[in-house]
């Protein structure tokens, strides 16, 4: 097979993991990367002297690279910010590359309409970094679940507990915004760090071989470090395939921990903590293990979009169109949420942690827990900071357009 020609743009941040991918195929002889786009060449010094040492030719801007890589790169990578994804997957498209665009692909759905515009009328593919979709243990559970090995599928949780430290949102300018540039961005639990896991948790609610649709949104958001987004949610969606989908998360928690996805059917009970095996439970009395391959999900997404290309394999594991429903439930959580609130210092822990300033919720861990396990939300608990917000409809939902005041 003649190996499938790549140009990154951004090797900083998530862009290393872009480039750890790509050198990955070029040793399996699958990939082969032509160029990248580094802005800034002092910050990125080492890096320049690398690629050059290796044939890479470097851009100094996305736009230089589109003009003169146009009929000679085959695929785009777009490691960059939320911001910047539309604009750069639709002109990547329209001059000819197929793309490869880190997740959220959008933040509004107005946007994401647009880039499926693009790419129907292109000729060329996007597919999307959600990148658990291209894991065998997650294909092979939805698997389970598109033959009725569950039954019909009633509800479906997922819980996530993660820290991140203050100078988290000090890696770039747009962390933590709500908007940036005039741009949405909408950074938080629900659209970037944890949004794999929503993503996961809405493939896995239907038995059809798609995403369910949310019908109703019913969110809450929360701040507990001093930024514009929210780092603690939780969110419950009604699904057009008739299941519920239970959605707690936060970056305020006491360190990282597992993450825990439990399908509930009415022939079994699903459950996977990512990074182990997944495990079911029938009602029969039987049981399975879909064991962990200990693939690499975020190499497979290139792997899929190369054997794709070269017609080995008939589909993009998570193109921009099954995106859908994921960008239709942020919007309808931020509609349904109305504002992020505060959590009071009351109700904080913030200390220095390794140079940086840590901010915890108390009790957070417990509250996720519950929410998980009984399906309710923050304010059906009884938390003390948190405030109810009502069911918001997403049917004949076409444009977001919450103001910076939000």
């Amino acid at each position: 097979m003649k190996p499938v020609s790549f140009c990154i743009v951004g090797i900083g941040g998530y862009g290393r993991s872009h480039v750890r991918s790509v050198r990955i195929l070029e040793e399996e002889g699958l990939g082969e990367l032509c160029a990248v786009v580094i802005r800034d060449h002092e910050k990125y010094s080492k890096d320049v002297t690398y690629f050059k040492d290796r044939g890479v030719t470097i851009y100094d801007s996305y736009e230089e690279m589109l003009q003169a890589e146009t009929g000679r790169t085959e695929i785009l990578t777009l490691p960059t910010g939320i911001h910047q994804h539309k604009a750069m997957t639709i002109s990547g498209l329209q001059k000819g590359f197929n793309v490869i665009v880190e997740k959220p692909p959008a933040v509004t759905i107005q946007d994401l309409d647009e880039m499926i515009s693009a790419e129907g009328g292109s000729g060329k593919f996007c597919a999307v970094g959600f990148q658990f979709f291209s894991k065998t243990m997650v294909r092979v559970l939805k698997e389970r679940i598109c033959k009725g090995k569950l039954g019909e599928i009633e509800e479906v949780a997922v819980k996530a507990k993660s820290k991140r430290l203050s100078s988290y949102y000090r890696r770039n300018a747009w962390a933590g915004k709500f908007i940036y540039k005039g741009q949405y961005v909408l950074d938080g639990t629900i659209s970037n760090p944890l949004s794999h896991y929503l993503m996961n948790a809405l493939y896995f609610a239907t038995k059809e071989r798609r995403v369910a649709n949310p019908v109703q949104v019913r969110a809450e958001l929360y701040r507990g470090h001093k930024i514009e987004g929210e780092d603690t949610s939780c969110a419950v969606v009604n699904a057009d395939s008739g299941a519920s989908v239970f959605f707690s998360a936060t970056l305020c928690g006491v360190d990282e921990t597992t993450v825990v996805h439990r399908v509930i059917g009415t022939k079994g009970v699903a459950e996977w903590i990512v990074g182990d095996d997944a495990h079911i439970k029938y009602s029969n009395g039987k049981s399975e293990i879909i064991k962990d391959d200990g693939r690499d999900e975020k190499v497979e997404v290139f792997r899929n979009a190369v054997r794709y290309l070269r017609g080995i394999e008939k589909e993009i594991n998570c193109p921009l169109q099954m995106t859908r429903p994921f960008v239709l439930t942020l919007n309808g959580s931020y509609e349904s949420a109305r504002t992020i609130k505060q959590v009071p210092n009351q109700f904080l822990i913030i200390k220095k942690e390794n140079g940086s300033i840590s901010t915890i919720i108390k009790n957070i861990g417990e509250i996720v827990d519950r929410s998980f396990e009984e399906g309710r939300l923050y304010s059906d608990l009884g938390v003390q900071w948190s405030y109810r917000t009502k069911f918001f409809s997403t049917q004949n939902y076409h444009s977001f357009n919450l103001g910076p005041s939000y």
